[in-house]
């Protein structure tokens, strides 16, 4: 008796091991599929699109020849840290190209890799099954997979802002000086990434000032340590925050639409094709998340997880109501994401998984309506436009509405802003689409500022008209003077047309 009893127990233990390694095995399995399909889902979309009005800048950067340009460019022109221009840079370098895949492959693998990176730090905070739902909407999110193909940021933010809270919650089991170590780089690297990390990062820090009284010396050192690896930044953010027009943008739009646009966006993404498809979306998550709240609110993980997304996003929200700092947009606080969505995933797994089974189809067919269709694409179609204007256009200067968008015409284009008043019988205009007060789909401008901006000696011969632009041929009776920019111009924030060269 007594040999079988000593045998028992490690019998047990070894088949709980078999169990718990099975187990391993099969969310492993279940996570690396899940990631290969939001690779698919992001694959075969991220060379489709032109540039636009942001990506242009990014394209100027990442073509410099040394890093100290690189900085330099960001300073100059961006209102974000360097990390991510100096990652795109490095894989420029690497690959050989600039194409528009080249220039969004380190968003592609960011929003790819945030898909293990979200279940590491739910199955750390929650449970695996909840962790692999979580894994499951980070490859389907209609927001995470439109970043994941557009050339800045935001997809980065997205995975470094999972990886921070992996950290945290590593650090709250085990609080060794090695996790401890862990979460101060996670939090470094996320200032590196984007501004706004810093609301989540001080909801973090007050999560662990709470929790582990007894560390807050390490806490301190901790930070102190991100303090050291985050010193270049100071003179990055002294220059950029001396150039507000770069985003005074942001505070013209009204306060209440960009709150709006925090809870859509967040749901649905941007610019879904119709309203029905959008308002199912956005139902189904809210009231799953809303769900999950009344359910879960006494369970430890579920208010440590609110607590981020309330400080994370509540802070950049009260900046804003209050008129301290005004930057709130939806994708500036997307690092709160991976905080939000364990609140929905619950709450989608409810009644046989049904809801989750609706909202997975709801988002599969929103981003391939999304990313399929020039209408509503993030980006309008310079690319296309620029081949077709080309050859029609050579030697003469081709006049560009709305003059932002000069870089990605002239990326296209192969040409510059014109500097000097050229005179000339010839003009083309390149005038983009655009949506119309609640329109959802791109669409010609109806009346581009033609007479007023180029005078009546100019008078149109032809048009191409391809994927919403109006390609417009002018032509005078006489050699007519055409200066870089038009007399009346609008604002400097949104000047009405810039010229290119010949």
């Amino acid at each position: 008796m007594i040999s079988v009893g000593d045998h028992a127990p490690a019998g047990v233990a070894d088949r709980r091991r078999d169990v718990r390694s099975q187990q391993a095995l099969a969310e492993w399995a279940a996570v690396i599929a899940i990631t290969a399909i939001a690779v698919v889902l992001r694959a075969v979309f991220v060379g489709e699109q032109s540039l636009g009005y942001e990506e242009a800048f990014t394209a100027s950067i990442v073509n410099q020849s040394t890093f100290a340009a690189v900085w330099h460019g960001v300073k100059a022109t961006e209102s974000t840290p360097p990390l991510y221009y100096v990652l795109t840079w490095l894989w420029v370098k690497l690959s050989g190209s600039q194409s528009e895949t080249a220039l969004r492959m380190t968003s592609l693998l960011a929003g790819s890799l945030t898909v293990p990176a979200s279940f590491l730090a739910m199955r750390q905070l929650v449970s695996a099954r909840l962790a692999l739902i979580v894994a499951w909407l980070a490859a389907l999110s209609p927001v995470l997979v439109g970043y994941s193909i557009y050339a800045r940021s935001y997809a980065l933010l997205v995975l470094v802002a999972a990886l921070s809270v992996w950290a945290l919650g590593a650090v709250l089991e085990q609080p060794s000086w090695r996790r401890w170590t862990l979460w101060g780089l996670a939090a470094a690297v996320c200032l590196w990434t984007h501004y706004f990390a810093a609301f989540l990062l001080v909801a973090e820090v007050a999560v662990l000032f709470v929790k582990l009284p007894n560390a807050r010396v390490r806490l301190v050192l901790c930070l102190g340590g991100v303090a050291v690896a985050t010193s270049p930044l100071w003179s990055v953010f002294r220059s950029q925050s001396g150039a507000s027009e770069r985003t005074s943008y942001i505070a013209a739009e009204p306060l209440s639409g960009r709150l709006e646009g925090l809870v859509r966006q967040f749901a649905m993404g941007t610019n879904v094709p119709t309203s029905w498809l959008e308002g199912a979306g956005i139902a189904l998550a809210a009231a799953a998340a809303a769900f999950a709240v009344v359910r879960t609110h006494r369970q430890a993980a579920t208010r440590m997880l609110g607590a981020l997304a309330i400080v994370g996003a509540g802070l950049p929200i009260l900046s804003a109501v209050s008129g301290i700092d005004d930057h709130l947009l939806a994708r500036n606080v997307l690092g709160v994401w991976v905080c939000v969505a364990p609140f929905a995933a619950y709450g989608l797994t409810r009644l046989r998984s049904l809801p989750l089974l609706a909202y997975s189809a709801i988002c599969i067919a929103t981003v391939i309506a999304v990313q399929s269709d020039w209408r509503y694409q993030g980006s309008t179609d310079w690319r296309g436009a620029s081949v077709r204007i080309e050859a029609q256009a050579r030697g003469e200067p081709v006049a560009v509405e709305p003059g932002l968008e000069l870089a990605v015409a002239g990326h296209y284009l192969h040409r510059t802003q014109l500097l000097a008043a050229v005179s000339t019988t010839n003009l083309w205009v390149m005038v983009q689409p655009a949506r119309g007060a609640g329109e959802r789909a791109l669409s010609p401008v109806a009346n581009p500022l033609l007479t007023q901006l180029w005078g009546t000696q100019f008078h149109p011969v032809g048009e191409i008209d391809y994927h919403g632009f109006r390609l417009i041929h002018l032509r005078a009776n006489a050699p007519t003077v055409v200066a870089p920019a038009p007399a009346n111009n609008g604002p400097i924030t949104t000047p009405s047309a810039f010229v290119l060269g010949p």
